[in-house]
């Protein structure tokens, strides 16, 4: 399906060039000719880009790019210029503008800032879905999982890990060695001893307490989460109950 684009300005020959230029490449595109009218295209259809000049007659493109950001609108946008001032193009970026276009609109600039402001969408919807896709993983596996900082503070938990130490949201920001090292938590707090004498990626089993005050028998991993140079920034902590 062809990527659609639409184009928000005032002037006839800005619309007629970008609008042969993109067709050519097989984008299906939309014009409007004033902030009215870009505001309805924007409402009525979805659109994968916008150009966006900067001044639409008397009104400001700028009210249009508020507005995206605002409705939440991914798509990127690319603002059309002759030669902005400092405070416009500050407010721009603060909007969210991705990119500039200056005026007179070259074919072979034109065409390459599109296909950027493409690829950035493709790449933040592909990188939406990665994460939609891993925290559902998360929130649904039967395990506890805990995500910490290299000094074991807990950074998140899911569903599971609640349930198996009778925990909440509370513990977020806490370092699982401050812990209470009895009751439930008693087996949180060894396995932190584990992790600072660098036992990773190994299966322990350990005996623990149950919220309910009963016995319970818990197998516990932990894996480093590693920047690209090799430094660890944190753990990824599994827990299964295997009294169960």
């Amino acid at each position: 399906m062809a990527s659609r684009i639409l184009i928000v300005d005032d002037e006839e020959n800005i619309r007629f060039t970008f609008e042969s230029f993109l067709k050519d490449e097989g984008y299906a595109v939309k014009t409007a000719s004033n902030l009215q009218d870009g505001k309805k295209l924007l409402a009525d259809e979805e659109f994968d880009l916008v150009f966006l000049d900067i001044l639409l007659g008397r009104d400001s493109g700028l009210e249009i790019l508020r507005e995206i950001k605002e409705r939440g609108i991914t798509s990127p946008v690319v603002m059309i210029t002759g030669a902005p001032e400092v405070e416009t193009a500050a407010e721009a970026v603060r909007y969210g503008a991705f990119d500039y276009i200056p005026k007179p609109v070259m074919q072979e600039n034109l065409l390459r800032v599109t296909r950027m402001a493409l690829d950035h969408k493709q790449l933040i919807e592909e990188n939406e879905t990665f994460r939609m896709r891993l925290e559902a993983l998360f929130r649904c596996a039967r395990e506890g999982i805990f995500i910490t900082d290299k000094e074991l503070q807990v950074a998140e938990l899911n569903e599971a890990a609640k349930e198996i130490f009778g925990c909440d949201e509370s513990i977020v920001g806490k370092r699982l060695d401050s812990l209470d090292s009895d009751g439930a938590y008693s087996t949180l707090v060894k396995f932190s001893d584990m992790i600072k004498a660098r036992f990773e990626g190994e299966i322990y089993r350990l005996e623990g307490v149950s919220p309910a005050g009963e016995r319970q028998y818990l197998s516990l991993t932990a894996s480093p989460l590693k920047t690209e140079d090799g430094q660890d920034y944190g753990y990824v902590l599994v827990v299964r109950n295997e009294s169960e």
